[in-house]
């Protein structure tokens, strides 16, 4: 079992982050208007869930304390000169942290808190995405899953890997 003293500062940083910048990802790949407001909640109710996790590493990484660390880091990486990052950009880096994250884990933890990491991601983006319908009139109508939030869901499905996980 892995803890935190187990990874560097950096690492750990990259693992905590990844869930959060997923979370927006998906929040952006099918801007809803009003349905954001769904998607925000269904965002904190899924990294809550998770906080009673079976693994010990995915608690630790949603935990409040890390959480409100997370939160701030990507407060710092998006408040400089460049601003909020476009749909495409946060699309890219979201990708570009679960590689590194999964990278990571194949390192130092065991297959079983590698899959149970995936899967946390992956159900994030998953309940994000299904929280409001895209397309319709006031929350009538429309798509329960936007192409564009399909499209992100896919990408992010490659980059965890997941064909080699079993559903939880």
């Amino acid at each position: 079992m892995v803890t935190k003293n187990d990874f560097s500062s950096a690492d750990w940083n990259t693992l905590r982050d990844a869930p959060g910048l997923v979370g927006f990802a998906t929040l952006q790949a099918g801007a809803s208007g009003l349905g954001t407001v769904k998607e925000l909640f269904a965002f904190s109710q899924a990294i809550m869930g998770n906080q009673a996790s079976d693994v010990p590493l995915i608690r630790d990484l949603t935990s409040i304390g890390e959480m409100q660390a997370s939160q701030a880091s990507m407060k710092q990486s998006f408040g400089g000169e460049q601003g909020k990052p476009s749909p495409e950009k946060l699309r890219q880096l979201a990708l570009e942290q679960v590689r590194s994250s999964i990278a990571i884990l194949e390192g130092k933890g065991s297959k079983e808190e590698t899959d149970a990491y995936r899967r946390m991601v992956y159900g994030i983006a998953e309940k994000v995405a299904n929280a409001a319908s895209e397309g319709g009139f006031m929350g009538f109508g429309g798509a329960r899953v936007s192409e564009g939030e399909q499209s992100f869901l896919d990408d992010l499905r490659s980059a965890l890997q997941l064909e080699q996980v079993k559903r939880a």
